[in-house]
């Protein structure tokens, strides 16, 4: 889709995002290689693009967390009084399909999230959704100044370059209104997250995982640097779950969601195995790792399936570092 067609698309099927968009900076990336050149996210032989795309079609696997991160963004009226966010690093719109979800919405309702990609692939995929979509980069936003109620890093922010980090939080500044929100999320440095991404995905997925993660001094440096205020940083539990009639069954579904997320290669007859192992190892925290608001009966510790209602849950769990600040 040219940059034209894309115009011409969101004018006819998503007036209010047409509205957000500036024509000026359209037009200034039309000749830009990001525009004709994919990403990890887009190719299937060298990349996870298939892979990826198909682990997130499992909405349920990151609610947890995806419902405290939106929760950051809930007016007086809950999820519906979000106004306009922008969902910077959203692929093909998960965070706008748990949102009508968690928000029992239907699936003609409109959503307050705009999905926002690099990916071609992932932003066409979310169009076809029905969700409104950009393509664009993180530090290079499309949308005019002052217009948005929220922007939120998540579930990927430590793809985007470190010298790159700046200049995305200043264009977050740029887009959001006067007293509008940012929430950046991801995992620490030194996290068993981390540790999970440097000695098994990058090993052992084609696009490899070589990126820099985050650590709270950077984060607060970002957003303050930024203009942002009434910055905080602090844990956030962000497990991965999966239900299966057996425990079997939801312990083989974590395991494949996981191989499938990261693009993991088969390894041989055990291949399986040795992921399962590798997240019981890593994925082990002890009570203080946790965050204050999350109940101790609620949360786990390591790899956990447990009874849920008639079925089974297995639970991995993870501790992401999420900053929050205010335009002034």
């Amino acid at each position: 889709m040219t940059v034209h067609d894309y115009h011409v698309t969101v004018k006819e099927q998503h007036p209010a995002l047409f509205e957000l968009l500036d024509p000026a900076r359209l037009v200034a990336v039309t000749d830009e290689p990001w525009v004709t050149e994919g990403n990890e996210f887009d190719d299937d032989h060298t990349g996870r693009g298939v892979s990826y795309r198909c682990a997130q079609q499992h909405g349920e696997a990151r609610r947890t967390g995806i419902e405290t991160i939106l929760g950051m963004f809930a007016g007086p009226g809950g999820l519906r009084d979000m106004g306009r966010v922008l969902d910077v690093l959203g692929g093909e719109g998960l965070l706008s399909r748990v949102w009508r979800q968690l928000a029992g919405a239907g699936d003609g309702d409109s959503v307050p999230l705009v999905t926002g990609d690099l990916s071609g692939h992932m932003v066409a995929a979310a169009l076809r959704s029905g969700l409104p979509a950009v393509r664009q980069p993180a530090d290079r936003m499309l949308q005019r100044d002052h217009c948005l109620d929220g922007v939120l890093f998540a579930y990927g922010t430590h793809h985007v370059d470190r010298s790159v980090r700046p200049r995305m939080l200043t264009e977050a500044s740029r887009v959001l209104a006067p007293g509008g929100r940012v929430v950046l999320h991801d995992f620490a440095e030194g996290s068993p997250e981390e540790r999970w991404f440097r000695e098994v995905v990058h090993p052992r997925s084609l696009a490899g995982h070589a990126y820099d993660h985050f650590t709270a001094h950077e984060m607060t440096g970002y957003l303050a640097d930024a203009g942002f205020t009434d910055i905080t940083v602090g844990p956030v539990y962000d497990p991965m779950t999966l239900t299966g009639e057996t425990e079997e069954s939801a312990l083989a579904r974590l395991v494949s969601y996981m191989t499938s997320m990261y693009g993991i290669l088969p390894d041989g007859d055990r291949s399986n195995e040795r992921t399962e192992a590798a997240l019981r190892d890593i994925f082990r925290f002890s009570a203080g790792d946790l965050p204050e608001d999350v109940p101790r009966d609620e949360a786990v510790l390591e790899l956990t399936v447990r009874p849920h209602g008639n079925a089974f849950r297995a639970e991995l769990p993870r501790i992401a570092l999420v900053a929050h600040g205010r335009k002034p």
